[in-house]
């Protein structure tokens, strides 16, 4: 049953087939081989009753049982030691390959600056020469784009380079840490007011989350 249940679908509807990633014959073999028969087997063979309603002991009943046991011991034991003989059988690759959180969000902001700088360019090309507002918000969105990419890169690199990037969290940590003294400073002696204060704290502590969660 798990081969109509998983081809099906994708025949009649189309929507279904649109979202849906084609699972080839290997996941749905390797699900029904992993398939437990045994619990309703086993509930449906002891619900026999021991006697019929004339007296009479029900017919076949201990073969009922000892067929059922067989089925469960092959359906469970068997094919339970060796599922992992079938999946390096059929090589079976991982369908969805979900990339890391942080990679995904660097991903999202390339994307996104990228959108506002294609706008500027498009509509906005006489602002960025007249206002200086806008070209300075121009120049950031470049900034943060290489940036952005840089750090995808660096999530995209391989094992021997899992080190630098610790090291790079390790430096953001503690150039966040003096951050927070230094406005400790500037709210200590008044130089500004409190709630720019408060809101360069909330900057701090949010880019300071980004890195936490790689």
């Amino acid at each position: 049953w798990v081969f109509p249940i998983a081809y099906v679908p994708l025949w009649f509807n189309n929507r279904v087939r649109a979202d849906t990633v084609n699972p080839t014959w290997k996941g749905p073999a390797i699900i029904g081989w992993a398939g437990m028969r045994g619990v309703v087997s086993l509930a449906s063979a002891l619900s026999v009753p021991l006697v019929l309603n004339n007296g009479q002991p029900f017919p076949h009943r201990d073969l009922i049982l000892f067929i059922t046991f067989i089925v469960i011991l092959v359906t469970l034991v068997f094919q339970g030691l060796t599922l992992p003989w079938v999946i390096r059988l059929v090589n079976a690759r991982e369908m969805d390959v979900e990339l890391p959180e942080g990679q995904q969000e660097a991903g999202i902001q390339v994307h996104l600056k990228a959108v506002a700088l294609a706008r500027l360019n498009e509509k906005f090309v006489q602002d960025v020469e007249d206002n200086e507002l806008v070209a300075m918000f121009k120049k950031g969105l470049e900034n943060d784009m290489e940036e952005a990419n840089q750090r995808l890169a660096s999530l995209e690199c391989d094992t021997m380079a899992v080190e630098e990037i610790h090291r790079y969290h390790h430096v953001l940590v503690d150039i966040y840490a003096e951050q927070r003294k230094k406005l400790f400073e500037l709210r200590r002696d008044k130089a500004f007011s409190d709630e720019v204060i408060r809101k360069q704290e909330l900057q701090i502590d949010l880019d300071e989350t980004k890195i936490s969660n790689e």
